[in-house]
């Protein structure tokens, strides 16, 4: 039976700038799709920086897994993808790329530019969070557009930066989204996610829903490193505190400072007139936000209920291509990926 269509406010949307390159990224997107179906949260646009082409295939596989392949009235936008000299994909995602799951993407050019799905990612949703967890290159450079700044401040409530203690390429885009960006900015420390790890020896039997088709998310975690390991959940953590700030789970300091330095680490200091905030776990609710992080990462996947906005849009998913002919609705298609 279809959903009614009027079911109140729509859900934020969620803009996630990834890598893709640890298995907590994984996780992190897989929890987002079930968030979309229980109407939490949203899936507005994901974008590969620092990644090959097949990341972008494995982000769209998890699309399909978590979506069986259904969209609603609002999923119109293609993956973005960094096309760059020297990217790279991990055998993490290139273990279930190897699979026969479900995909979209056949070629880079089924992709959309980084900039656009960014930015129409916000465009797509009445308001939106950001969680940036790769280079942040093209979100700086979608700071550029005419209008840009201002679209966010009205749509975007807020932006989560993620320290997984790998220096970030391209401190400079860096330093100018924390100097620009013009709503509020959380800082997710590398010491969250290192103190939320989770349990691989319970991994498939947490995935046992998945036993006859298989999981995408379960073949990563597997090759990411020999079993069993407990990863840190940093990408999870920030995505948690970015559609649910108010759980009880965290707490937040006083403004301070993220200073970058040149190679891309991150140090963040209380005080001195800056505009960032940083999370922290309240420690007695430190088992009860885990149990909540492991319980959204490995839910079963839940058809996403059709959301009423304006007359709509016509297209393939959240990672879906628009291709040439395109989506129809409340946007053009985005522009396939060719020599951005």
């Amino acid at each position: 039976m279809q959903a009614p269509r009027n079911q109140g406010p729509s859900p934020i949307g969620i803009v996630y700038n990834t890598s893709m390159a640890r298995p907590d990224a994984a996780l992190a997107l897989a929890a987002m799709y079930p968030m979309e179906g229980n109407r939490e949260s949203h899936m507005g646009s994901v974008c590969v920086v620092g990644g090959g082409f097949d990341t972008a295939v494995f982000c769209d596989i998890i699309a399909k897994t978590y979506t069986f392949g259904a969209t609603n009235g609002n999923q119109a936008l293609a993956t973005g993808l960094a096309i760059e000299n020297g990217a790279t994909d991990t055998p993490m995602v290139k273990a279930a790329v190897a699979k026969n799951y479900p995909r979209t993407l056949k070629r880079p050019q089924d992709t959309s530019a980084p900039v656009e799905v960014l930015r129409n990612g916000v465009i797509f949703n009445a308001t939106s969070l950001v969680i940036l967890s790769g280079p942040a290159t093209y979100l700086a450079k979608a700071l550029d557009p005419l209008g840009a700044k201002d679209l966010y401040k009205d749509r975007v409530k807020r932006l989560v930066i993620v320290d997984a203690g790998t220096p970030y390429k391209d401190a400079a885009a860096l330093r100018r989204i924390v100097a620009e960006w013009p709503t509020p900015i959380f800082f997710c420390p590398k010491e969250v996610g290192d103190a939320l790890r989770f349990p691989g020896a319970d991994l498939d039997k947490d995935f046992a829903w998945s036993t006859s088709t298989g999981s995408p998310v379960v073949d990563a975690y597997k090759a990411y490193k020999p079993m069993p390991y407990d990863a840190p959940l940093y990408d999870l953590a920030a995505t948690h505190y970015a559609v649910h700030p108010d759980s009880g789970f965290f707490e937040l300091s006083s403004a301070g400072t993220l200073n970058i330095a040149d190679d891309g680490a991150m140090k963040f200091a209380p005080g001195g007139g800056g505009n960032v905030k940083s999370i922290g776990i309240v420690p007695a609710k430190k088992a009860e936000l885990l149990a909540a992080l492991v319980t959204a990462a490995t839910e079963k996947p839940v058809v996403p209920a059709p959301r009423a906005f304006g007359r709509g849009a016509s297209g393939r998913g959240a990672f879906g291509f628009s291709g040439r002919g395109g989506g129809r609705g409340v946007l053009p298609a985005l522009p396939p990926n060719v020599g951005k």
